[in-house]
């Protein structure tokens, strides 16, 4: 597997203080993910702009918790789960890998925040004949009851590699006139990827921002040979056995990395006679 470089994200005001701002770009996370899934070029987009919503959504995580975005789309039919933990690791999977490149969509937008399997929130909302980006934005505003902009920007190159995947959420602190954010709002609705590179300038639609921290995003998963062989364990004698008996081994392959793990027969009658 290739070597990506990290993703980011940045955490700024703007405006004296009266907007927040929040910035990823991921294109080498999402562009492991395609790879990873073997996606074609409009899987590629619909995946990617999952992650970067994931991870402009889970600014507030801390420590060991977790931000999940299920994306459930009815047509066309797809359907992608994108993970941020707390450490700035970002995993997903998306199916099938061939989809129609369309704006138009049809489906839901499910964002739990867990810790551990501690389910701490969940709100969801419709897709309903429109862009991710549209879904989004009414998540903010009826899910979360924000008063605040998001974009999001994915395009491949000549190759059909992932080029940029970036966005950008702005959000009116309780103190900044509507106007003047409505202002700041047309501002960026020309180009994202231009409005995100300003911001390494430190600056937003001409405004001069606070750059408050930024956090590195990295792809990675939590599987593991151990946690697999925990989980064979747990299927109990009679089930590994059967596995032996008419498979001669075990193949697992997992949803998130799409890593595959093998064991031998001898290697499951270990695991039987460990789960006896």
């Amino acid at each position: 597997m290739a070597t990506y470089p990290n993703g980011k994200l940045t955490v700024a005001t703007a405006r004296q203080g009266g907007v927040r701002v929040l910035a990823v770009t991921l294109p080498g996370q999402a562009e492991e993910l395609a790879t990873r899934h073997e996606l074609g070029s409009g899987a590629r987009k619909r995946a990617a702009e999952g992650l970067v919503a994931a991870s402009l959504l889970s600014a507030h995580i801390k420590g060991d918790e977790r931000l999940t975005l299920d994306l459930q789309i009815s047509s066309p039919p797809s359907a992608g789960v994108f993970e941020v933990n707390g450490d700035g690791t970002v995993r997903g999977r998306f199916r099938p890998p061939d989809v129609r490149d369309q704006t138009e969509q049809f489906g839901f937008i499910s964002v739990a925040k867990s810790l551990g399997s501690r389910e701490l929130y969940r709100g969801i909302a419709k897709i309903e004949g429109e862009s991710i980006e549209a879904a989004l934005q009414r998540f903010l505003r009826e899910s979360q009851q924000t008063d605040a902009h998001v974009r999001l920007a994915v395009d491949l190159d000549a190759d059909g590699l992932i080029e940029y995947a970036d966005g950008i959420f702005v959000e009116r602190l309780p103190h900044f006139p509507k106007e003047e954010f409505v202002d700041l709002v047309k501002g960026m609705d020309t180009d994202t990827k231009r409005v995100v590179d300003e911001l390494a300038l430190g600056l937003l639609v001409g405004g001069a921002i606070d750059h408050l921290g930024e956090a590195t995003l990295t792809f990675a998963c939590g599987c593991s040979r151990d946690k697999v062989s925990g989980m064979i364990r747990s299927l109990g004698a009679d089930e590994i056995t059967a596995m032996i008996t008419e498979q001669a081994g075990a193949e697992v392959i997992c949803h998130f990395c799409n890593e595959v793990t093998r064991y031998d027969a001898g290697e499951l009658a270990a695991l039987r006679d460990e789960a006896v």
